[in-house]
């Protein structure tokens, strides 16, 4: 798998649900102590913003992996409850749609970009990452870019659930 295009893959998605959602359903709370559409997306947001350092850090600081495969995979699995960490959980706060869609868009954009700054696919198998996952521990820089992918894979299935929801279905 090109992990580069898996996570340009899953980003399109993203996109594709912010252009389905209006304006009003947006920011609509699904349920009690469920995330809104937008809410599900500034932790998205918040997520890549947390890892571009990782990768920044890795590019520093290069390191041989050795380490064996975590299944990061397993973050896209939504029967299991992971709670977020308190700095990526969203906000209460109602969102603006194009700024929201423009953050996602931007912070995507330098995280791919620091990656790609530590080097391809291959390489970043070979590389260990400068900090722990706090869920998985110890990964490959590549699997903290699968990482990338899979959380949103989830997290949009969490958005579509949500926007489904709001919509009476």
């Amino acid at each position: 798998m090109d992990s580069f295009a898996f996570v340009e893959s899953t980003h399109r998605e993203t996109l594709a649900v912010i252009e389905s959602v209006s304006d009003d359903e947006f920011n609509a709370s699904p349920g009690p102590g469920r995330w809104s559409v937008a809410q599900v997306l500034e932790h998205i947001w918040k997520t890549d913003m947390s890892i571009i350092p990782v990768f920044r850090r890795a590019a520093k600081d290069r390191r041989p992996y050795t380490g064996s495969p975590k299944g990061v995979e397993r973050a896209a699995d939504r029967t299991v409850k992971i709670e977020a960490p308190e700095f990526i959980r969203p906000s209460d706060e109602p969102k603006s749609r194009d700024a929201l869609r423009q953050a996602l868009e931007e912070a995507r954009r330098t995280l791919m970009e620091a990656a790609r700054a530590v080097g391809d696919p291959e390489e970043l198998e070979r590389l260990g990452a400068p900090v722990p996952h706090p869920v998985f521990g110890e990964l490959s820089l590549r699997e903290w870019l699968e990482f990338v992918g899979y959380h949103e894979q989830r997290h949009v299935a969490q958005a579509r659930e949500a926007l489904e929801a709001v919509r009476g279905g």
